[in-house]
């Protein structure tokens, strides 16, 4: 398990040289969520493949690469997976708290105003983007939108579970983006991502 707060961040992973950028992982995280086909799955692998490391892997390599990938993706094995409670809910819920490109612009948002980072124009390491992102301050309007998305209505009186509904249906992501639990933590929205490829 590594420790963000001891260990230096890997710009290597598993003998290979990587892009440790957050921006491969969000791209692999957008188009998982939106892959229909397996033709469109196995298109996202080799291009994930290719943006993440720094060398070119030869195609029959491919899967192992991609699961070395999907581990550095998760923060680092299945220690990691121990420490979040990775897979404890089999639960869906139909609308989703987080997308990375619909809340994208909350997120740049987000991060300059919590922490004067520039998504933009920055490098951020994936791992430390993770601890920020979810140590976002609630004040935020990502931090405001995540909670709204995710609220329990249905132990509410009349008024406030149409206020919250009017909310939640304002704030709302697209239909029809798979593999989401209900009243996920950020960690959850990702794990359920890397389980797909269990």
């Amino acid at each position: 398990m590594h420790d963000l707060l001891t260990d230096t961040l890997p710009t290597e992973w598993e003998g290979r040289a990587i892009n440790w950028d957050f921006r491969p992982m969000i791209w692999l995280l957008i188009r998982t969520r939106r892959a229909k086909t397996d033709e469109d799955s196995a298109r996202m692998i080799c291009e994930a493949v290719q943006r993440f490391f720094v060398e070119p892997i030869p195609v029959a390599q491919y899967p192992e690469a991609f699961e070395s990938l999907v581990r550095f993706c998760q923060g680092g094995g299945p220690e990691d997976e121990e420490r979040t409670g990775t897979g404890s809910s089999s639960d869906l819920q139909d609308e989703p708290v987080l997308d990375y490109r619909c809340d994208s612009d909350y997120i740049v948002g987000a991060f300059q105003q919590a922490y004067g980072i520039d998504l933009t124009a920055d490098k951020v390491h994936w791992w430390r983007f993770k601890a920020l992102l979810h140590a976002l301050p609630p004040e935020t309007p990502l931090g405001k939108i995540v909670e709204i998305r995710g609220k329990a209505t249905s132990g509410m009186d009349r008024a406030d579970r149409d206020y919250y509904e009017t909310l939640k249906e304002r704030f709302a992501l697209p239909d029809g983006l798979k593999g989401v639990k209900r009243n996920e933590t950020l960690q959850e929205h990702e794990d359920a991502f890397l389980d797909r490829f269990g």
